[in-house]
């Protein structure tokens, strides 16, 4: 307001992107060249009509508190330095039967793909094992002994045990950041050695992801083709839930050594679908020979439907998945 000397009045909560999907509507009050500059200024930053994409992408809906951090300040940090706004489902507040995984961010093309890539490594890393039972009333090891106190501050993880039994063993729970994987992975085996011995190398390891049903098809691919090969690959085991349980419908596991179980769910996440939209003027007309074209070449779906009217605007959507 003081560099162009006008008056700006901004909506009270400025979300762009979000599901209101409606541009933001500001006032600008002044001397007619002071108004323009401040336009200017504004759309520079904002850029609502040109090279703006909305990407809709999949965070399992019981990760979304710990991406978006204590008082939203892991979630602000990456608005910041990406230049998107990034929405999570106002729905989950109140709907306790039906949650949303759907996490959408707008932006720039190139600032949207970066702040994609953040929330990826933002999500926590769990890797589990169970202990080798020793003998009857086996005690659960003490996580707060030295040496695994000590390999929890050297690796940055936390590590808890679950008794499966009153009797018998105990799971072991490590848990990190994707973004620290290396560190989650060495942890890892330490811990395995320290509380396996010689046995270590032959205990599987295993996690977990939370996908939301009705990818499951998607990304197990043609008879299922694509977990076969991502099997392959990483030597890991991959279980996707029956259908007919309706507690555990979401849940995919995975086993088999630390490096293979954690390629594979890199692998996993890689293969969850993605919604990319854009907005386009009416008057340009797209050959439909040339969109069939694209979906072969690039194996997406490609679809274009007029925008819902508003005033003074008219446009088409493009969506890309």
């Amino acid at each position: 307001m003081e560099e162009t000397n006008t008056q700006i009045a901004w909506p009270s909560k400025l979300k762009i992107g979000a599901k209101s999907k409606k541009d933001p509507h500001i006032k600008v009050s002044g001397k007619k060249e002071n108004v323009k500059e401040a336009k200017e200024k504004i759309m520079s930053v904002l850029d609502t009509k040109s090279n703006r994409v909305t990407l809709k992408m999949d965070v399992s809906h019981t990760e979304h508190s710990h991406v978006i951090g204590k008082g939203g300040n892991n979630i602000k940090k990456v608005m910041e330095e990406t230049g998107c706004h990034i929405h999570f489902p106002d729905s989950n507040r109140n709907n306790q039967a039906e949650k949303s995984n759907q996490v959408s961010i707008a932006g720039q093309p190139a600032g949207v793909e970066s702040a994609r890539v953040r929330i990826r490594e933002l999500l926590p890393l769990v890797l589990m094992f169970e202990l080798p039972i020793a003998g009857i009333l086996q005690p659960i090891p003490d996580p707060n002994s030295p040496t695994i106190q000590h390999i929890s501050q050297t690796y940055n993880i936390s590590v808890s045990f679950k008794q499966r039994s009153r009797m018998y063993g105990a799971t072991v729970i490590v848990r990190g950041s994707q973004n620290n994987t290396s560190a989650v992975k060495e942890g890892t085996a330490m811990l395995l050695e320290h509380l396996a011995g010689s046995l270590a190398s032959a205990i599987p390891v295993s996690t977990q992801l939370d996908i939301a049903a009705q990818h499951h098809l998607f990304m197990m691919g043609r008879n299922g083709s694509n977990i076969k090969h991502i099997m392959q690959r990483t030597g890991a085991q991959i279980h996707f839930p029956d259908p007919s349980n309706p507690q555990k419908k979401s849940t995919v596991y995975l086993q088999g050594t630390i490096e293979s179980v954690c390629l594979a769910r890199q692998y996993l996440m890689g293969c969850l679908p993605l919604v990319l939209m854009f907005d386009m003027k009416e008057e340009i007309e797209v050959e439909p020979q040339f969109i069939t074209q694209l979906m072969e070449q690039l194996d997406v779906f490609i679809s274009i439907k007029p925008k819902p009217k508003q005033p003074s605007k008219v446009g088409k959507k493009l969506t890309c998945s």
